[in-house]
């Protein structure tokens, strides 16, 4: 299991397209993906759970991975989120 704690900068925070994104990108790694707000999991391959979580500009989030590639998925989905969602 590999986590990591980022920083939303995001204005908007984590909206329907930014969560899409961030579910598109987790369902690429064949591991668990986790996204934890102030201790709620949340299933990062789900996008009602992403939703869920109401993702604001500020939040302090841990990505979570579990499984095969799991360091890979990290690292992508960390650095998806540190540039504000831009590829």
């Amino acid at each position: 299991m590999i986590e990591r704690e980022v920083l939303v900068r995001s204005d908007a925070g984590v909206h329907a397209r930014p969560a899409m994104m961030f579910v598109r990108e987790a369902m690429k790694y064949p591991c668990e993906v986790f996204l934890i707000k102030d201790n709620v999991e949340a299933n990062g391959k789900s996008i009602m759970s992403v939703l869920g979580l109401a993702i604001t500009s500020g939040s302090r989030l841990i990505v979570r991975a579990r499984g095969e590639n799991e360091e890979s998925a990290v690292a992508k989905l960390v650095s998806l989120i540190e540039n504000d969602f831009k590829n």
